[in-house]
């Protein structure tokens, strides 16, 4: 089980998968609300939820790491689009050697989107070691943008695990590596490290870029992990939750996206312990408690 978290208009989007992937929409107490989907590959019969977005034009958009697809669908789960590179066969595996290649996804993890209709821009982020792991994609166009790794043209991603968009900058979790990469302008500005929480390395997962240009980022290190605020410069703030399976503390954390628009407050909202656990947090570190119930859609 995998889970990863959208978030639009209050609307909190969970996706989780067991070989079928599903998206349930929540509001913030952790009610599921009308609408979702369900879908499995027809080809390689396996489908995950690995990263989410939602849209202007109120489309969801899902990184299907299992088959090497990036599908988007309407509020109540009506297919719209499925891209992915044409050799890719069962599972997401190539027929031969997967090409690292602009323009091809490989197998998407994460996926952030701005604007709208013919402006729609598509921030793709692929798994394992890669030179194409970061790319804008055009959908309208069929235009794609690689985004140049840190170590330069001769380098490689390693372990991009999340990706988020906002006020024109590009933030990707680059896991394996310990880093976040913000890029503006289709350009590297800079690369942030933080101390993890306890002895736990800084592995990050996800990131939440907030309106004051402060950051929430999710760490997971083996049997552990933390939830973090920063500031743009990478500058800790806070601690909001240390490694652990108790309430209140983050397993293995996925995803987080944070409402700022919330009733009382930001809240930051976390998935862990494989997608089987989603958990609201304030910017102070209080919890609020888990969704008391995750629908399998």
């Amino acid at each position: 089980m995998h889970g990863s978290l959208a978030l639009a208009r209050g609307v909190v989007y969970v996706g989780r998968c067991a070989q079928r992937a599903w998206v349930v929409p929540y509001d913030l107490d952790g009610h599921p609300l009308e609408g979702g989907l369900s879908f499995c590959d027809e080809v390689g019969g396996r489908s995950s939820a690995a990263g989410l977005a939602v849209d202007d034009d109120h489309r969801i958009w899902v990184a299907d790491s299992e088959a090497g697809r990036l599908r988007s669908f309407t509020l109540f789960g009506r297919p719209l689009a499925d891209v992915g590179d044409s050799d890719h066969g069962a599972g997401g595996q190539s027929r031969r050697k997967e090409l690292d290649e602009r323009g091809r996804i490989g197998r998407p993890v994460d996926v952030a989107v701005s604007g709208s209709d013919d402006e729609l821009e598509l921030v793709v982020a692929s798994g394992g070691r890669r030179r194409h792991a970061l790319q804008i994609l055009h959908p309208a166009s069929g235009r794609s943008l690689s985004l140049r790794p840190p170590a330069g043209p001769r380098g490689f991603f390693q372990g991009l695990r999340g990706v988020a968009y906002r006020a024109g900058r590009i933030y990707a979790s680059e896991t394996a590596a310990g880093r976040v990469h913000v890029y503006q302008g289709g350009e590297l500005h800079w690369s942030l490290r933080l101390p993890a929480a306890g002895n736990a390395r800084f592995r990050p997962t996800a990131v939440a870029p907030l309106e004051d240009g402060s950051l929430v980022v999710t760490s997971s290190d083996e049997g552990s992990g933390a939830l973090l605020h920063c500031d743009g410069g990478g500058r800790l703030r806070r601690v909001l939750a240390e490694g652990g399976s108790a309430a209140g503390q983050v397993d293995e954390p996925l995803d987080v996206v944070v409402d700022e628009q919330a009733p009382g407050g930001a809240r930051a909202v976390v998935i862990d312990q494989a997608g089987c656990r989603v958990q609201v947090f304030t910017l102070e570190g209080r919890c609020f408690g888990a969704f008391p119930k995750l629908s399998a859609g």
